[in-house]
Formats: C-alpha cells, structure tokens, sequence
C-alpha cells in the first residue's frame, strides 16, 4: 500500500508539475514563431476591438449534443453526428489571442503546484504544530494535478496541430466572444475539434 501511495505521490506532485511546466515551455516557444497580419482597413479585432496584428479566428455551431453525463443517462455513449447549423470568421489579434493562452498557463500552473506545496512545504513545516496530512485534501489536490497535466498537453497539441501557432487560441477567443449572443444552446468546435469530429 505505502509503494502504491508512494509511486501516485511521485507521479502527481513531481512528474505532473514538471511535465506541465515542460509542455508550457515548448508551448511558448513554438509560439515565438507566430504573428499575425496587419489588418484589413477598419477591421478590428472582435473581442478588443483594436485593429492590432492578427488572423482569423473561425469556428462552427451544432445543436447541443449535451455533456457525457446527459449522453450517459440517455444510455449514448458517443456523441451522435448532427449537422453544422453555421459558420463564424472573426478576426482576432494576436495580443487577444496571446492572453488567451497566457490565462490557460496562469490556470493550468495553479492546478499543478499545490499539491508538491501541499505535500513538501506545508506537511513538513507545520507536522510539529500537529497538522496531519488529509486525505481528502491530498486527492483534490491529485485530481488538480492530472487535470493540470491534461490542460497542459491540450495547450501543446492545440499549438502544434493548429495551421499556424495561435490558430487555435483564435478559434476559441472568437467562440468565447459570440457564444454570449449566440447562446448555449449550441456545441461548439474549433478547427482542430472539427478535425477530430469526422
């Protein structure tokens, strides 16, 4: 029992952190090779509405095909296919599109740590005073952990399948931004979430 609490203690608070800051790493690297165009005379960025360099951000709309758990309850595993109700173009500039991925980092770091500051600063020091370790503490903060590591690899696929670095972080800041008039009464897919759908 204490090898198998031991090996999840590893894996969650040293290997997670430390493959998420590595992936963010890369992450930022790969896109240091991005920039956008200038753009087009009175086109403005549809969240900031500057007219900062930039591309287009596009994505495409079905009828909700609701979270797993309704899927489940409805005894359908997968999401059925159902048909594309339309088709956004916005453009979005690259300083949107950057803090996009910078408030990911910021979200997915903030997963990652606590639990190796939990488990080496916080037990440690205060262990004289009569804190104990928690159990139920100890796995939210290993569900944050993987869940961290999981966000961190979505983050580095995103930037490496997209056509260009920040395509994807312009997909989704375009769909952050009309999903607000638009409602969420629909499923919305990126460019890359397209691909994987067929």
């Amino acid at each position: 029992m204490d090898f198998v609490l031991t090996t999840i203690r590893i894996l969650t608070a040293i290997v997670a952190p430390v493959g998420a800051v590595v992936l963010v790493i890369l992450t930022l690297l790969r896109l240091r090779q991005d920039e956008g165009e200038t753009p087009e005379e009175g086109q403005v960025c549809l969240r900031c509405e500057k007219a900062h360099q930039g591309d287009e951000g596009q994505f495409q709309y079905t009828e909700s095909v609701g979270n797993a758990r309704e899927r489940a309850a409805k005894k359908q595993l997968t999401p059925s296919d159902t048909p594309i109700l339309g088709a956004e173009i916005h453009f979005i500039c690259d300083h949107c599109a950057r803090r996009y991925v910078r408030n990911e980092i910021i979200q997915l770091i903030l997963m990652v740590l606590p639990y190796p500051i939990y488990l080496y600063i916080i037990i440690p020091v205060f262990a004289e005073n009569g804190i104990f370790a928690s159990f139920l503490i100890e796995t939210l903060l290993v569900v944050l952990s993987v869940a961290g590591v999981t966000s961190a690899f979505d983050l580095f696929r995103a930037v490496h399948k997209g056509k260009v670095p920040l395509a994807e972080a312009r997909d989704r800041v375009a769909i952050n931004e009309r999903k607000n008039v638009l409602g969420k009464k629909f499923s919305y897919y990126t460019r890359i979430t397209t691909q994987l759908k067929k």
